[in-house]
């Protein structure tokens, strides 16, 4: 699934995504940088930084995958703030109480 746009993602978010990835080879990133936040042709980008057609498909599909399940974890995350979910003992309430012990 292709979820980055060539040329319009930024380089904090790609940085970010990286983060939660293993490559770390700087090549590879520049060439994914290249192509996904100054827009540069995928052939161009990798042919500038020297990185084999098959390397950076490979980086660019993880690179894709990473974002895939950040945005299902941000989904995911939406949906549990939008139920009204008892979570750690505390239930969100209307009304304005003091807690027991509190009088």
């Amino acid at each position: 699934m292709q979820i980055l746009v060539q040329g319009h993602e930024t380089s904090e978010s790609i940085a970010v995504l990286l983060k939660l990835t293993r490559i770390n080879s700087k090549n590879k990133i520049d060439a994914l940088t290249a192509h996904l936040v100054d827009g540069l042709p995928p052939n161009r980008a990798y042919w500038r930084y020297q990185v084999s057609q098959q390397h950076f498909s490979e980086a660019l599909a993880k690179l894709n995958a990473t974002a895939d399940l950040a945005l299902q974890f941000q989904e995911q995350k939406k949906q549990l703030n939008n139920k009204n979910i008892k979570i750690c003992g505390y239930q969100p309430t209307d009304r304005l109480t003091s807690p027991p012990g509190d009088d």
